[in-house]
C-alpha cells in the first residue's frame, strides 16, 4: 500500500468538491444533518489535526495535542460540535486555510515515519492487531470521500430543483 498517495488523495478530495461552490454556498444547511459544507470542511479539519497529532509520537516527535485533549475531554460528539458546529461563524477563507494547513501538516508528519512503520500491527491503541495504514484507509481516505459525497450530492440536488423551477 502507498500510504502517502492515498493520504495525497485524501487531501485533495474536498478542495475538488468545494471548489466550484460560490460563498452562499458554503453557509447553506442540510450537506451533513444540520451542517452546511463550512462546518462539514471544518470538522474535517479538525480530525486531519487530530491525525497530525496522533501520527508524531510515529514519527519520533513530542508536539502540543490540543486536538487529541479535546477529543479525551469532550469525547467524538462534544468534539465535533466544537470543531464543525462553531464553524458557522468563520469565514470561508478561514476555513479553507485551516483545512490546507491541518493537512499539510498530516502530509509533513506522514513523510517522516519510516514506511515499513505504516504495515506494523500493533500502532493502534484500540486494535492490537490494527497498522497506521488500516487507519489511514477506514479513519481518513474513507472519511473525506463519504464527506465530499455528501457535499457534492447536496449541491448537486440544489442545482436540480433549481433547474426544475426554471
Amino acid at each position: 500500500m502507498n500510504v502517502m498517495s492515498i493520504l495525497r488523495y485524501s487531501r485533495r478530495r474536498i478542495p475538488e468538491v468545494v471548489e466550484q461552490l460560490s460563498e452562499a454556498d458554503w453557509d447553506l444547511p442540510g450537506v451533513c444533518g444540520e451542517w452546511s459544507t463550512k462546518q462539514v470542511v471544518a470538522h474535517l479539519t479538525a480530525w486531519a489535526s487530530y491525525f497530525s497529532e496522533f501520527l508524531a509520537p510515529q514519527a519520533g516527535l513530542t508536539v502540543p495535542t490540543p486536538f487529541m485533549d479535546d477529543y479525551r475531554q469532550l469525547d467524538e460528539h462534544g468534539f465535533n460540535d466544537k470543531h464543525g458546529t462553531a464553524a458557522s461563524g468563520l469565514s470561508t477563507a478561514d476555513v479553507r486555510l485551516a483545512y490546507d494547513a491541518a493537512w499539510d501538516r498530516v502530509l509533513d508528519m506522514a513523510t517522516r515515519i519510516p514506511a515499513a512503520r505504516w504495515a506494523e500491527p500493533g500502532c493502534l491503541p484500540w486494535d492490537p492487531e490494527g497498522a497506521l495504514e488500516d487507519f489511514v484507509v477506514y479513519g481518513y481516505y474513507g472519511h473525506q470521500y463519504e464527506h465530499a459525497a455528501q457535499i457534492e450530492a447536496f449541491h448537486a440536488r440544489r442545482r436540480r430543483a433549481r433547474a426544475r423551477r426554471v
